[in-house]
């Protein structure tokens, strides 16, 4: 009650002229034409989320690499073209990349980032020649009116650019707290990411200190401390005997009444190792990967890789080719003054696919109530290619 108490209270304090307005969505807003500057966050999910954590590099790059092998059809209302100047800008978007590069790299930022941003390049009022995608943590939306953005800024080595609306796709994920930018899947895997890095270091720490938790050296005769020229000996022998890989095993010899008290746990203890791949499964679980395609262990949720395999295609690959799809048709199709195109992703050659794509054939082939003209249109044989 005390929730709802709260809510009915700030209603209480809108003026009637505000009650009034109150059907319209409220944005964020910083000033006409002011910059959104984005969350700095992207440099430390990119260096501890990715580049210093396995599990989500391998899953970044195996659905990038899976959507980038995917090719685009091209329609006219449902006349297939087989030729178009859209076709060639996506094969060669820029004399840097071709198609496959540009579209692994264009879901790896938007995977790392949860914002990918790719910029037309042409002459004004006529189709682009080429496309460039922009680092997110170098691009800021510039806010406009009604919470649609006015254009984007980009800051290289100091130097601002701004783009016009139109000329950048800001392709973002949902993100609850922010009317501009994405949400990052490792935003929600942060907590696995850290538990999963920090396992690896105290694990590497563990094995150079000779694979022993840490512990304390102590004397319970001695009558005066040790001097600081006894103590940097000591430690300096201890290390140098004891601490390392190669010392790994070897037995600690004590003399003058020392003895040793360990004052850590071991890895059995801490069932570090069912800790460590509870963590990867999460973060397997933030891309939408199962967890046995990135060799995670104790994690059988599917029988066999196949089917681990065919999850993977149709409750992440395929929404996210559809989704790209939808974008790069909102946003190019218009550039090339024909509404009427679509582009549309082919999936037919997708080998984890082929099982699905067999039954369904057949199901149709099988259908006696069907005429094989509706069964070739069903099938997406109704009309052949042409330019």
């Amino acid at each position: 009650m005390a929730f709802w108490d709260k809510i009915l209270r700030n209603r209480n304090d809108i003026g009637p002229a505000q009650q009034k307005a109150s059907h319209r969505p409220v944005f964020s807003r910083v000033g006409p034409g002011q910059a959104v500057a984005t969350p700095h966050r992207y440099d430390r999910l990119s260096d501890e989320g990715y580049r210093q954590n396995v599990i989500a590099y391998r899953a970044v790059g195996l659905v990038a690499r899976a959507c980038a092998s995917v090719p685009f059809k091209l329609y006219r209302g449902e006349d297939a073209l087989s030729d178009h100047p859209l076709l060639s800008l996506l094969a060669r978007p820029n004399p840097r990349v071709r198609g496959e590069n540009f579209l692994y790299n264009f879901v790896g930022y938007h995977l790392i980032a949860g914002n990918a941003y790719a910029l037309a390049v042409g002459p004004d009022g006529r189709p682009p020649k080429e496309l460039w995608l922009m680092r997110p943590d170098t691009v800021n939306v510039l806010e406009g009116q009604d919470g649609l953005p006015a254009g984007f800024e980009q800051k290289v080595s100091g130097k601002a650019q701004r783009y016009g609306a139109r000329s950048v796709l800001h392709w973002k994920t949902f993100n609850p707290l922010s009317d501009w930018y994405g949400m990052a899947p490792l935003e929600a895997a942060a907590l696995s990411v850290d538990a999963f890095n920090e396992g690896s270091r105290w694990n590497l720490a563990l094995i150079q200190n000779g694979g022993a938790p840490s512990g304390v050296l102590y004397s319970e005769a001695a009558d005066t401390p040790l001097t600081d020229e006894q103590f940097s000996h000591l430690k300096a022998e201890v290390e140098r005997r004891y601490t390392g890989g190669a010392n790994a095993g070897r037995p600690l010899l004590l003399e003058g009444g020392l003895k040793w008290q360990e004052m850590g746990m071991s890895p059995r203890d801490m069932d570090w190792t069912a800790a460590k791949n509870m963590s990867a499964r999460e973060i397997a679980m933030a891309f939408g990967v199962p967890p046995q395609m990135l060799g995670i262990p104790d994690a059988q949720t599917y029988s066999n890789y196949s089917e681990a395999r065919q999850s993977l295609w149709e409750d992440t690959i395929t929404p996210m080719m559809l989704e790209i799809a939808s974008e790069l048709t909102n946003w190019l199709t218009p550039m090339f003054g024909d509404r009427t195109l679509t582009l549309r992703p082919d999936f037919d050659d997708v080998p984890a696919l082929e099982a699905k794509r067999t039954a369904r054939f057949d199901r149709i082939a099988n259908a006696g109530f069907l005429s094989d003209a509706e069964k070739r249109k069903l099938l997406g044989m109704g009309k052949a290619a042409k330019d």
